[in-house]
């Protein structure tokens, strides 16, 4: 695959020094200038002051200037108004107004791999006279920025614009409802959701295993209960744990482990892609899905906020 990593976003809220704070609150590294990233560096959150919260831009890795090339042959063929300004090709989509930027870029680095905890399990037992390690742990920092997911008012336009011009790749979809795209051999970097404007609806930052996850939403949890949205749960699309909560600026935030890795798109699409439907678009097990995950409590603002800067 030419496009290879989510580099990371851009975001406007109202209150960059609170978002911030909470980012703190995460044990994340950096600030709204550089960008914040998790304790494997990876992927950053930049963020500057708006008067409602927006996604502004998204940045994507290549290898190499064919590819750049071919995202803006592909893009110029789409009838797209393309911009080239050195190692990035930029396109903004009409439909969320969000810039996507496909910049060359080295490969990210492999994480370094925390031991595998091998938990007991009925006729196999590997622990013995003592407690889990997992329960003496404390909360620390998510490994990094995973992916993040994308409110359209034309979802079908934004999938198109992603797919079609740079080149993301589909691994799962309910067409006309959600979209789950990747750059890397993650599950997915960018998921495209409809909603009534545009909106960055989540985004998701990858634990070590659901011990790490779950230890980091708590503690975000037991420092404000009200940030609690959606989980503990395993979701069909990825085949991820989660827990999601709420950053200060109302987008959700996801904590996540285990995500579907994909290598071979043959492979996947013969084997791993299995039928994706209503029934599994909340998750495998889990919580209901909360009404407020489908229309967020700021929807009504959001529409106003749209509305006030016309077309």
């Amino acid at each position: 695959m030419s496009l290879h990593r989510l580099l990371g976003f851009r975001v406007a809220v109202p209150d960059p020094d609170a978002l911030g704070s909470f980012y703190d609150e995460l044990g994340l590294t950096g600030d709204a200038r550089s960008g914040w990233s998790g304790d494997a560096g990876g992927a950053v959150v930049r963020a500057e002051t708006g008067s409602f919260r927006r996604l502004l831009d998204v940045e994507i890795g290549c290898s190499d200037e064919s590819d750049l090339e071919n995202v803006t042959a592909r893009l110029e063929e789409g009838g797209a108004a393309v911009q080239r300004n050195g190692d990035v090709v930029t396109v903004t989509d009409p439909a969320t107004r969000v810039r996507f930027a496909v910049a060359l870029a080295e490969p990210e680095a492999a994480p370094t791999p925390r031991p595998l905890v091998v938990p007991n399990a009925p006729g196999a037992t590997v622990r013995v006279d003592r407690r889990a390690d997992a329960v003496f742990d404390g909360p620390r920092p998510p490994r990094r920025l995973g992916h993040l997911v994308i409110g359209s008012p034309d979802i079908d336009a934004t999938r198109s614009l992603l797919v079609e011009g740079l080149g993301l790749r589909v691994s799962d979809e309910i067409p006309g409802i959600i979209a789950f795209l990747r750059c890397s051999r993650d599950h997915h970097n960018v998921a495209v959701v409809g909603a009534p404007v545009p909106m960055l609806q989540h985004y998701s930052w990858e634990c070590d295993d659901v011990d790490h996850l779950g230890h980091a939403a708590t503690a975000i949890y037991r420092n404000d209960p009200t940030r609690h949205t959606w989980g503990l749960g395993r979701h069909f699309a990825g085949s991820n744990f989660y827990w999601y909560l709420r950053d200060p600026a109302g987008s959700f935030v996801e904590f996540y482990s285990d995500l579907d890795q994909i290598d071979d798109d043959d492979a996947w699409e013969r084997a791993g892609r299995t039928e994706f439907d209503l029934a599994h678009i909340a998750n495998a097990w889990g919580p209901h899905m909360p009404p407020e995950f489908v229309a967020p409590d700021d929807t009504e603002a959001l529409c106003a906020a749209w509305e006030s800067l016309g077309p």
